[in-house]
């Protein structure tokens, strides 16, 4: 038999285990419906044992979820592959900067046959997308941060070879389905060991999301002109006028400072990199000479 520790260790942990930890039948009782009622069988299990190990769980589901608020990756337990297996966050450190992933269970497991057709993809690159679907969509007047958009919108993800399957929920509606938005994706490659890579065209973005691309470009400019001309606007009013919400306006704001050429690059669709607009937005170089040189490809 296992030692408390080992029993501390191994028994405490998310999924059936946890699941059958949970099952009052050990102490007598049988749970039905909601309710809990009397057992005809006799209890296996000391009731103060059981709920000692309810108590060890609860514990742990508050850890965990403290862990999770302080961790960077904003999918955790709703990312998934095309075959089911979850993608877990995993980190990679070269010349000391730290890049993060999400990898299939099924790989870090050891389980490669099982994995989908996906098995690792960059972090940054699957949030982005899928919160640029938030506030572009049904959480689009939400002011919150991307964590809480996340948390409260988005039931799960699933990650494709061309494409990202996003369900997630709405709260602009009395309707309780679950609304399923597909999102073109190209997961890059990972580079080999002595190569440099730079995004290829065919990573690049799709035609539809360029246009969406150069739209927002184009309402970022009247935005910043409109707040230059008249010092009674602002991020806010522009906000109520346009049916957003603030938090919206200043994601986007930056965009009115995008190279020209990057601007005809996309509009002529010349290669440039994988790109979207919270991509765009939220890392957007100062200088048009850095952003040409990180999104220019040609």
């Amino acid at each position: 038999m296992a030692n408390g520790k080992t029993l501390q260790a191994e028994c405490y942990r998310v999924g059936p285990l946890a699941h059958l930890l949970k099952n009052r039948f050990y102490i007598g009782e049988v749970a039905y419906r909601g309710e809990v009622h009397p057992g005809e069988h006799e209890a296996i299990l000391d009731r103060d044992v059981f709920e000692a190990v309810q108590a060890k769980i609860r514990e742990q589901t508050v850890e965990r979820k403290l862990a999770r608020s302080r961790s960077p990756h904003l999918l955790t337990g709703k990312l998934f592959d095309d075959r089911g297996n979850p993608m877990s966050p995993t980190h990679a450190n070269k010349k000391g900067v730290r890049y993060r992933y999400y990898t299939s269970q099924a790989l870090l497991q050891g389980r490669k046959d099982e994995a989908g057709s996906v098995t690792r993809v960059t972090a940054a690159d699957v949030e982005h997308l899928t919160v640029d679907a938030l506030i572009t969509g049904e959480a689009a007047n939400a002011p919150s941060p991307d964590r809480d958009l996340v948390d409260q919108h988005v039931i799960r993800a699933t990650v494709r070879q061309d494409r990202i399957e996003v369900e997630f929920r709405s709260h602009s509606t009395g309707d309780t389905a679950p609304i399923i938005k597909s999102i073109p994706f190209v997961p890059f490659a990972l580079p080999k060991k002595g190569y440099q890579h730079r995004p290829s065209a065919s990573a690049g973005p799709t035609e539809t999301d360029r246009t969406a691309i150069l739209a927002a470009i184009a309402r970022s400019k009247a935005w910043v002109e409109a707040i230059f001309k008249d010092p009674n606007e602002s991020f806010e009013s522009i906000a109520a006028r346009e049916g957003r919400s603030a938090r919206y306006i200043k994601l986007l704001a930056p965009l009115a400072y995008v190279s020209p050429r990057l601007v005809e690059a996309l509009a002529e669709g010349r290669p440039v990199a994988n790109l979207t607009i919270t991509t765009l937005a939220k890392a957007l170089p100062l200088s048009w000479a850095e952003q040409e040189r990180a999104y220019l490809l040609d």
